[in-house]
This record gives C-alpha cells, sequence and structure tokens, in this order.
C-alpha cells in the first residue's frame, strides 16, 4: 500500500471538513447510550429498550402498515420524558431508526441484541423496560401485556405492577384484565436489573392499530408503564 502526504494547505484543510463530517454522521447515526452525566448513584437508573429497528422492522400492522420500530421508539421515547421528569436516571440502548452494533457476533440479530446488553449492563440498570408490539394470527386478541423472566422474583413484582398499572387501559378498552406472562428473552435475563418486555398492544388488531395511530394513546401508554415502573420502586425502597 503506498502512503502519501498532503502538501497543498487548501486540499489538507478541506481533507480536515470531510473527516469532521463523516466523524459527525457517525456519531448522530450510531446506536451510543444517550444520558447525561450522573450526578448521584442514590437515583435509580432505569434503561429504556425500544425494540428492534434499522432493518429489522419487527412486526407490521395489518391494515395500517405501521412498523413496530417505529411505535416501539416513539412511545420509548415518550416513556423517557416521563421517568426523567419524575427525577429518575434514564439510559435508552436507541434514539433512532437503527440496528445496534456495538459488539460483533455471527449474525445480525445475535450483535443487536448483545449491544442492547452491553448497555444495560454499562448503565448498572436497576430496572430495564423493553418497548414492543404485539401480533397473532387471529385479529381477535389485543390489549397491553407485560413479560417477565420466571426465574427472578424482582421481576416479576415489576411485571405485576406495570400490567396493573396498565390494565386500567384493558379494562377501558376491552373490558377485561391481564395477569403478567413469562417468557424466555434474552433482554430478561441478559442483567441483574428487574427487567420487563411491555408488548403494548396487537398490530393484528384493528382497533389496537387505530389507537396506536393516535399521539394520545401512546403518551397514555407511556404515562402508565412510569406509573408501573414508579409503584415498583416505591416499593422497592419502602421494602
Amino acid at each position: 500500500m503506498r502512503f502519501f502526504v498532503v502538501k497543498n494547505a487548501k486540499l489538507a484543510t478541506f481533507s480536515a471538513i470531510v473527516l469532521a463530517v463523516l466523524v459527525a454522521t457517525f456519531a448522530l447515526c450510531s446506536p451510543m447510550i444517550v444520558y447525561a452525566a450522573r450526578t448521584t448513584s442514590e437515583v435509580p437508573t432505569i434503561v429504556i429498550d425500544a425494540g428492534h429497528g434499522g432493518v429489522d422492522a419487527g412486526v407490521v400492522g395489518k391494515t395500517t402498515g405501521m412498523r413496530e420500530s417505529d411505535l416501539n421508539l416513539q412511545i420509548a421515547l415518550l416513556l423517557g420524558d416521563v421517568l426523567k421528569g419524575a427525577g429518575y436516571f434514564v439510559v435508552y440502548t436507541r434514539t433512532n431508526d437503527t440496528s445496534l452494533t456495538l459488539v460483533k457476533s455471527d449474525t445480525r440479530k445475535r450483535t443487536d441484541m448483545f449491544s442492547r446488553a452491553k448497555i444495560i449492563n454499562s448503565a448498572k440498570a436497576d430496572v430495564v423496560v423493553s418497548v414492543h408490539m404485539n401480533y397473532f394470527p387471529s385479529s381477535s386478541r389485543r390489549g397491553a401485556q407485560v413479560f417477565f423472566d420466571r426465574n427472578d422474583d424482582a421481576s416479576f413484582r415489576l411485571a405485576t405492577a406495570v400490567q396493573n398499572s396498565l390494565n386500567e387501559i384493558n379494562l377501558e378498552n376491552m373490558g377485561r384484565e391481564f395477569s403478567p406472562l413469562t417468557a424466555e428473552k434474552y433482554i430478561l435475563s441478559c442483567s441483574q436489573a428487574a427487567s420487563v418486555i411491555v408488548e403494548c398492544g396487537f398490530l393484528s388488531n384493528p382497533a389496537d392499530e387505530r389507537l396506536l395511530e393516535t399521539p394520545e394513546y401512546k403518551a397514555l401508554l407511556a404515562e402508565k408503564i412510569a406509573e408501573g415502573v414508579k409503584d415498583f420502586l416505591k416499593g422497592e425502597t419502602a421494602g
């Protein structure tokens, strides 16, 4: 390989500008951890994970064509705003439409999941909320459901608190409640943090799709998830 030195001052300046633009573009597009400097360890850290992203759109709305990854991110950012407003320390696994590639793996999906785990563990999370949308072959299924790892008691308590809060919405829209369910998912077991997956609605159900299209409903979901998280943390502090 041949190396050369740029002797022309104008060309050197132009090269420096191009390099600066490339670095800035990479910084804006890359899935870095996004949060302000932490000032105290006494404030609980909550990692909010917007599921999917980039080439991985997740499920797609049956009638609207809405992408799960977009909805996840919108609700995750709203949830973060609510929790930051309540005084908690918030970390996002992503804040734009991108896949996570912070670590190397043999498959894109594994790389994405390992990168999320790296963010969660680096942040020393107390709570992890992974935001998703559901889908079922039958369009009859609808509502917000919460999942947790059966082997973790703290995650069960978090899931119960969040599900109880979301059941206020479920009762109003469907006339029924859900109990939190167990699931074997990497995001739920990759750290010591109390962790849940919140499936905010079914993109296979027309009624849920109509609701999820509205800013008001997404804001309501964020509020109810945040209420559940706050109830859990209050209980942990009291305990």
